[in-house]
């Protein structure tokens, strides 16, 4: 019995941590929107959706995958981000 209710805080904590994303990034000038899914572990940008995996970028940072193609996407305080995507830099900032 405590082993099953251990299990279900378990669960609880890990659900009530995961979240959204969303962000507003720049590359060359154009904005599009990046969305990080935490529950999903998937992060979606230009029409792309991204296997993500932990990366040592910092507290809120994942590193995307696909097909061969990745990125470290890195956050830094008060909602910016940034990545090299393909040797371009991009910059983001959280939509509130």
């Amino acid at each position: 019995m405590k082993k099953l209710l251990l299990i279900a805080l378990a669960l609880g904590a890990n659900q009530a941590e995961a979240a959204t994303y969303v962000y507003a990034c720049k590359e060359h000038g154009r904005t599009s929107q990046l969305k990080v899914d935490d529950t999903k572990n998937t992060l979606d940008w230009k029409g792309t959706t991204y296997k993500i995996k932990e990366t040592e970028c910092g507290k809120a940072g994942w590193h995307a995958e696909k097909d061969g193609v990745g990125f470290d996407f890195c956050t830094a305080t008060k909602g910016v981000a940034h990545f090299d995507f393909k040797g371009s830099p991009v910059t983001c900032d959280m939509k509130r």
